[in-house]
């Protein structure tokens, strides 16, 4: 029989789980992590996991509700783990958004003394996804598609996220319809069997462009030309159809093998405003795009202005991918120099260059530790160096590196606040401090933290 034991909830953690204190019982006092719920919280909950210090637990009931609570526009998201902070007043969650990145450098960096600015808001906290992954799983004879519940890889069916752009879900579902009818097989993490791994839709807002992935756990699927033409002309705008083959036993999505079964290989966006300018992206499969091109605007105003980019600075674009920082910092600089690890951005980033006649721009390819002295070598230190690395952060060797060329200042694009905290550890070793940093909500409904950093020398 299962025990259910009650805790009060006085905080978030990084995860944004709630954390609470058993409040009786042999366990009193012990730490519980509990998902969906708030500070104020009074729950009831199972215990799903237990570990020395603190335990991981599962709301049951809800006996009291904290301030800010609201209802969930999804019917899943108890059960989903896709958005976990549905149930949060939206300015709780920028609260909350702030307090976790002020937590992280304060305790993993000693960092007391930097001002964090309040979260900038999303101009929309529905609808803004512009690329979704799902997997797919077979439920009662059926395959579906959905999200992973939390801390499992078991998939929540999901018809309709209210996080997804709308011409993104569209692609999403004819791609299931389509999986149904030619009855592909799911693929089996278990025993390693099944036709079909994930889903995947990219749209460009500032187009309408759309394309579709299918990642498969074999080289070839079975009519997938013909299936490519039909989901081509039944959606409007789609112009990729692509096959991405992943036949290793991993949870990482995307395999290295892919081919293009319709349209072209790529989709075009056009991104900006009057203020930042506006520009053409082409965006393959593997590329790196902000998910949310609104808010996106936003951050790259925030990340060009900070450190005062002039007509005679020298820029670094550390972690480029397919140019886009790049390219808007080369239309206020001298020159700007991108570095990017991913071969298929930089070929990206390159042609985004040219068709938007911006020559004052070059890109490398190659990891950054290794890149950085080759390129300053070439084209000399720079002034300003921008990073916008991935959620696992910088490598400590391109950290020092770029402390090393002494830039006037460096401007570090983050979307997890405990590598950034890491990374701002390293470079106050190498002399140098963050003055300010500014969340800003990439990712409503979600604990995920961006932020602009600005560092500058002591």
């Amino acid at each position: 029989m299962t025990r259910y034991s009650v805790a009060r909830v006085t905080g978030l953690n990084h995860r944004g789980e709630g954390v609470g204190r058993i409040t009786g019982g042999p366990d009193e006092g012990l730490v519980v992590f509990i998902p969906g719920t708030l500070p104020g919280d009074l729950v009831e909950y199972s215990i799903v996991e237990r570990k020395k210090n603190f335990m991981r637990g599962r709301v049951k009931k809800l006996l009291e509700s904290g301030p800010g609570r609201v209802k969930e526009v999804c019917t899943v998201a108890s059960r989903c783990g896709g958005c976990t902070w549905q149930h949060m007043e939206y300015g709780l969650q920028l609260t909350w958004k702030r307090r976790i990145l002020e937590d992280a450098l304060s305790r993993v960096a000693k960092i007391t003394d930097c001002e964090i600015r309040d979260c900038l808001p999303s101009p929309r906290i529905l609808n803004y996804r512009n690329k979704v992954e799902v997997p797919v799983a077979e439920k009662d004879g059926q395959v579906v598609a959905g999200f992973y519940e939390p801390y499992t890889h078991k998939v929540v069916p999901s018809e309709d996220c209210p996080l997804e752009h709308p011409l993104s879900r569209e692609v999403v579902s004819r791609l299931l319809q389509k999986v149904r009818e030619e009855r592909y097989t799911a693929y089996n993490e278990v025993t390693g069997r099944g036709q079909v791994r994930h889903l995947i839709s990219r749209v460009a807002p500032g187009t309408g462009e759309r394309m579709a992935v299918i990642v498969a756990a074999i080289h070839r699927l079975p009519h997938e030309s013909r299936v490519a033409r039909e989901i081509m002309e039944s959606t409007p705008g789609l112009v990729s159809v692509v096959l991405n083959v992943n036949t290793e036993k991993t949870n990482v999505i995307l395999g290295d093998k892919e081919r293009l079964l319709g349209g072209r290989y790529y989709i075009k966006d056009l991104f900006g405003d009057d203020e930042l300018g506006r520009l053409v992206f082409r965006i393959s499969p593997k590329s790196f795009y902000q998910v949310n091109s609104y808010q996106a605007v936003n951050l790259y105003k925030i990340a060009l202005s900070a450190a005062e980019i002039g007509p005679r600075d020298l820029v670094y674009d550390v972690y480029s991918g397919i140019g886009t920082i790049a390219l808007f910092a080369a239309k206020r600089s001298g020159f700007c120099a991108g570095i990017e690890e991913v071969g298929a951005a930089v070929r990206d980033a390159i042609e985004n260059a040219r068709q938007n006649g911006i020559d004052n721009v070059v890109f490398r390819e190659g990891k950054a530790e290794r890149v950085l002295p080759e390129i300053s070598a070439d084209i000399g230190q720079p002034s300003v160096v921008i990073l916008d690395p991935p959620r696992g952060g910088a490598e400590e060797g391109a950290l020092r590196s770029i402390a090393r060329q002494k830039p006037r200042a460096i401007v570090y694009v983050s979307c997890n606040p405990a590598t950034l905290a890491r990374d701002l550890l390293i470079l106050k070793e190498c002399g140098w401090y963050p003055r300010w940093s500014w969340p800003v909500d990439m990712f409503p409904m979600t604990p995920h933290v961006e932020s602009v950093t600005l560092i500058l020398p002591r």
